[in-house]
């Protein structure tokens, strides 16, 4: 260890040492030099830009990408970027463009990649040519190009916080005569979780190259992207509308993916960028801040600061709840910090305080652009101005300096757009809140909680649950000699895996919801092959003991399937509850909820916990957990129809998945090269050496340990101590996401002790105890013995966790 800390020493001087000679090389790390700043307040996240801007192809050389990543360097130095830049990459630097800037990015990271040059797609898949490439045919793109798929795995795998990806990478492809198929400009990518993509035009389609020093994707870039106050969703909103103007709708830039939190590149003229936590606004994180301390005086602030805020109706509950179970003699005699005893229902901000000063604000500059001296058109200079800016307050603007110009009715018009689009983007919130609301209103489970539930959602999804609790408490409180309800949601009679019968949803839009969800179903197809089966002889499992389990080993012959590259999603299992009325066991069977984590490595049964309030916040891009084996068959029925394509996997399809190619107990070796072990598994300082689970899976880690005092953890933190949405850490060698870690998965087969009789060709073992199946890749609570390709449990049929989902796969 001694020679380890010596050689990571020296390691270090030799890194100052180089560091002159690489600041003269063409690629280059460039830190804010300027005069010193003060320090950024506490907060500010790390950032870091690669940016390449390649012109001079031997075929087709461009005129502006080198200008267009000279300006956009110095923009994004002067917002406290690091740069990593090249112009006029080659092919031998392809790998230390992506290596400078792995390097360069921490965990937490804002990472930004901007591009401009020639662009391509080959077979789906997106490439940006290095200047010196020569491409007579498709095999040659990927040897001598950029992949746009490298940049986002190194984003991923460097546990970036916040993803930007800016491409002005649409021209003409000038090797089209060479290719057998010759899609123009750009295929569409699907951007992982916490990633933004902004093409220069829709894919498919072509940008230009710009008339001026500029392309016309950068230039409304540079114009725009540092205006203060503004979220990037905004700014390229804005960017997109100049860039349609300026080229009167031949080029209309394109956005994908989404971030979780609120990203801005300047915020009250201070370059800084601000990540929210999950939920991505202020309202939830005042409201888990709020969750977080308990107490009547927490959710009073809360509502005073957000009286219609999306969790407004659960704090009301909360607080009733609160006030309910206090005595009544307390009620009125709360702490000062309580407040008065007010209805929690009909709270409203305080008006605000007098100025402490009678010192006077500077004057609101103009929303607009001032008219420069000598304009002909100045209507329509304000106009595009207005236009431009796309934003509420300009067109308000333009029709207060021009109430009768000859764009006014446009102006109206496009006023009537946003607040139109900004009722749906309310509606879509309340929906999405309106599972926290419910989980408060089932905690409480008092009359004041449900009618409060029923008035922020008097048609919500819960309406017949909150009538029916209504009517059971009235009637307990009427028969005062019946033992008081236990605090759980009211159950139908029915067979829970049974249709709901008092919600009838019309065919056609049944099946227009089983279509959304068959589009949705993304499959990998996996080639079959020979692979060795089960854990080597000295493998260990739960507690250091041999895995007799996932023994013995034995040699399996897969045939060709298809498999998810993600595990189901919360949107997609949504889908078929809206279509179907469908209760699972967790909202209505005999014994009502789902298994969470509590202190100690243990887990408790939480009756309020279900697929829609798991106990952790989610999002319709997690997965799907709270589910049982029958839940999960219900699911495929519906998905189904009348054929019978998909199912869950086996297990030893599973494996073979999971294994991806590999022989290592994980897919991943922890017994990495000489330099991988001097830099990634041993913590500096120390003798300790860290797991290198973390970098590859969502797993139980030091976060857990601290927090729920759990055992057997990886020593190590991936960063998050519960579930994530499906795609955030790196896919396997078959490209799957999450085989090892984030939720454990439900497969085929029936539970038996060991593999002896498994059947050599991967078909699912349907005899041994059918009472339970196997579940497979372990979670984001999972110690060492679980996250191993190998590693197998067995649970219940009518089992559910927070931690345990499914994928599914296919015959073909």
């Amino acid at each position: 260890m001694l020679c380890l800390r010596v050689l990571f020493v020296c390691l270090l001087c030799l890194a100052a040492w180089s560091a002159p000679f690489r600041a003269a090389a063409q690629a280059e790390t460039i830190s804010p030099r300027a005069a010193p700043a003060p320090a950024p307040a506490q907060g500010t996240e790390h950032r870091v830009a690669l940016i390449v801007g390649n012109a001079a192809y031997l075929d087709s050389p461009l005129k502006n990408p080198v200008n267009d990543a000279r300006a956009m360097r110095d923009k994004l130095k002067g917002m406290g970027f690091d740069i990593v830049y090249f112009e006029n990459l080659q092919t031998r630097q392809v790998g230390s463009a992506l290596r400078e800037f792995r390097n360069a990015i921490r965990p937490g990271s804002v990472a930004l990649f901007f591009y401009a040059g020639h662009g391509l797609q080959v077979r789906g898949e997106n490439y940006l040519p290095t200047v010196d490439a020569q491409l007579s045919s498709e095999e040659d793109v990927p040897n001598q190009s950029l992949s746009l798929s490298a940049v986002l795995n190194t984003m991923e795998d460097s546990k970036a916080n916040v993803n930007l990806v800016l491409l002005d990478a649409c021209r003409n492809n000038p090797y089209a005569r060479n290719f057998r198929s010759a899609p123009r400009g750009l295929a569409r990518v699907q951007a992982p979780s916490g990633t933004l993509i902004h093409y220069a035009t829709r894919p498919g389609s072509v940008a230009e190259d710009g008339i001026g020093s500029h392309g016309t994707y950068t230039e409304a870039l540079l114009t725009l992207i540092d205006e203060k106050g503004v979220p990037i969703e905004t700014s390229l909103k804005r960017v997109t509308i100049r860039v349609r103007d300026a080229t009167k709708g031949k080029q209309e830039p394109w956005m994908e993916g989404s971030l979780t939190g609120e990203f801005y590149f300047i915020v009250n003229g201070s370059p800084q960028i601000t990540v929210q936590p999950v939920p991505g606004n202020a309202d939830g994180a005042a409201l888990q801040a709020a969750d977080s301390m308990a107490s009547a005086a927490a959710y009073q602030a809360y509502l005073v600061e957000y009286p219609n805020g999306l969790y407004a109706a659960a704090a009301r509950i909360k607080l009733a709840s609160l006030r309910a179970s206090a005595s009544p003699g307390s009620s009125t005699a709360a702490s000062p910090a309580a407040g008065p005893a007010t209805n929690a229902a009909t709270l409203t901000p305080p008006p605000p305080a007098a100025p402490a000063t009678a010192t006077a604000e500077p004057p609101t500059p103009s929303l607009l652009t001032p008219v420069p001296p000598g304009t002909k058109d100045v209507d329509a200079f304000v106009w595009r101005d207005a236009q431009a800016r796309g934003g509420k307050e300009h067109y308000e603007a333009y029709l207060q300096q021009r109430p009768g110009g000859r764009y006014a009715a446009q102006a109206r018009a496009a006023l009537k757009t946003i607040a139109f689009r900004e009722a749906q983007l309310e509606a879509q919130q309340r929906v999405e809140a309106e599972p926290q609301v419910w989980s408060s209103a089932q905690q409480s489970h008092s009359e004041e909680g449900y009618r409060l539930y029923l008035q922020a959602y008097p048609r919500g999804r819960f309406l017949l649950q909150a009538n029916a609790a209504l009517k059971q408490l009235r009637q307990a409180a009427a028969a005062p000699a019946v033992v008081a309800l236990a605090p759980t949601a009211p159950r139908p009679a029915e067979d829970p895996r049974r249709v709901a019968q008092d919600r009838q949803v019309p065919a056609t839009e049944r099946e227009a919801l089983r279509t959304a969800a068959l589009r949705e179903t993304n499959m990998a197809r996996l080639t079959g092959a020979d692979y060795t089966m089960g854990a080597e002889a000295d493998e260990l499992g739960e507690g250091g003991q041999i895995d007799e389990p996932a023994q013995p080993s034995h040699a399996v012959k897969v045939a060709n399937f298809e498999l998810g590259y993600t595990e189901v999603r919360v949107a997609q299992f949504r889908k078929f509850v809206d279509a179907t009325g469908y209760l699972s066991e967790a909202e209505s069977a005999a014994q009502p909820g789902c298994n969470v984590p509590a202190k100690g490595g243990r887990w408790v049964l939480q009756p309020a916990a279900n697929w829609r309030a798991p106990g952790h916040v989610q999002t319709d891009n997690h997965p799907v957990v709270c589910l049982s084996w029958n839940d999960v068959q219900a699911y495929l029925q519906w998905l189904n129809g009348s054929a019978e394509r998909y199912r869950l996997p086996s297990e030893a399809e599973w494996e073979f998945a999971a294994r991806a190619g590999t022989t290592t107990p994980r897919p991943w070796s922890d017994t990495a090269g000489f330099f991988s072990r001097t830099w990634n598994t041993v913590k500096p300082w120390s003798a300790d050496r860290a797991s290198r689970a973390c970098k590859y899976a969502n797993v139980a880690d030091e976060s857990m340990r601290t927090q729920l005092e759990w055992p057997n953890a990886f020593d190590c933190s991936d960063g998050y101590p519960q579930l994530v949405p499906v795609s955030y850490f790196a896919r396997n060698n078959f490209s799957l996401y999450d085989m090892m870690g984030n939720a454990a998965e439900w497969t085929l087969d029936c539970w038996n002790a060991n593999h002896n009789g498994a059947p050599r060709d991967a078909r699912p073992r349907i005899s041994g105890d059918c009472s339970r199946h196997v579940v497979r890749g372990g979670s984001w609570a999972s110690s060492q013995a679980s996250i191993r390709s190998a590693a197998r449990q067995s649970q219940p049929q009518n089992y559910r966790a927070s931690d345990l989902g499914f994928r599914i796969a296919r015959t073909p």
